[in-house]
């Protein structure tokens, strides 16, 4: 392993601890605010008076350098699968700070979920490619990815639970994943200068995907739904990054023959079935703690 690949892939880990601690702390403090605060720029102003909250926040900004850093030195295609791993972290974080037991279920579904991922992503496996998209490209690319994480709104807003947690995780993971595209062509500008970039429409995008990212996870975690809010944000990242790698950034699949279309199928099949079972085990959880709140069962 060269050093330039292992120094990507110390600084991917770390990304995926900061960003899983990031989202633990943030439900932590999200879950309190009422659902009527949910998708509004009210939630986020009751947050950041809240300590723990703006912990949570340096993460994600520390995440995010991270994060950079690791595109700046590899493909999204690389970067994006060792995210993955931090649906993992999250869960046994998230158990850690609540003091509850990590669920078997919940280990299994993250495993169907992680392993989709990393078939998909071994398959698809992109290489080469550029570090700026053609604007033609943008144009088509950016509605659709706007279209889809309006749709994944919508239903988030007429669900309840763990089902709305992981609704609004997978338009989350949509903007995540258009903001790492975005973020790999702004390390290209810095490459060329610090104030290269000013000139350029991409850091600005970068900046609207990634904030409307941020507001989204926070109502994601506001359900307290973690597993099912983080496993479906961590999901859907990787997977439009890729996606839009190859579409934007000129990347080459290797995916060619029956077979290889065949498993790629299958894994984003595994992908959605592992989200759908975190979400279905954690509305059990909250059943049952309901139930015992109230003293019934």
């Amino acid at each position: 392993m060269s050093g330039r690949v292992l120094a990507a892939t110390i600084l991917s880990i770390a990304t995926a601890f900061l960003y899983s601690l990031s989202n633990v702390l943030e439900m932590l403090e999200a879950e309190q605010v009422p659902d009527e605060y949910a998708l509004r720029l009210g939630l986020m102003t009751r947050l950041i008076r809240r300590p723990r909250w703006l912990l949570g926040l340096l993460s994600d900004f520390f995440g995010f350098a991270t994060q950079a850093a690791a595109l700046g030195l590899a493909a999204v295609v690389f970067v994006e699968p060792i995210l993955s791993s931090g649906i993992l972290m999250a869960i046994f974080l998230g158990a850690a700070f609540t003091h509850k037991p990590v669920h078997r279920s919940d280990i299994v579904a993250a495993l169907v979920l992680s392993a989709g991922l990393a078939v998909f992503l071994y398959e698809v496996s992109p290489t080469g490619g550029t570090a700026v998209g053609e604007i033609a490209r943008w144009l088509v690319a950016g509605p659709i990815a706007c279209a889809v994480i309006l749709g994944c709104m919508t239903i988030g807003r007429n669900t309840t639970g763990s089902w709305r947690g992981a609704s609004l995780g997978l338009a989350a993971g949509i903007s995540f994943g258009v903001a790492a595209v975005l973020t790999k062509t702004l390390m290209h500008y810095f490459g060329n200068g610090v104030f290269a970039w000013v000139n350029h429409w991409e850091p600005y995008a970068l900046a609207v995907f990634a904030i409307g990212g941020v507001t989204l996870t926070q109502s994601a975690l506001q359900t307290g739904a973690l597993s099912a809010a983080v496993g479906a944000q961590e999901a859907m990242a990787p997977i439009s990054a890729a996606i839009f790698g190859l579409v934007l950034l000129h990347e080459e699949v290797a995916t060619q023959n029956g077979v290889q279309i065949f498993f790629v199928s299958c894994s984003l099949v595994a992908v959605l079935v592992g989200i759908a079972m975190l979400a279905r085990a954690e509305e059990r959880l909250m059943a049952e703690a309901a139930d015992e709140a109230w003293g019934v069962g």
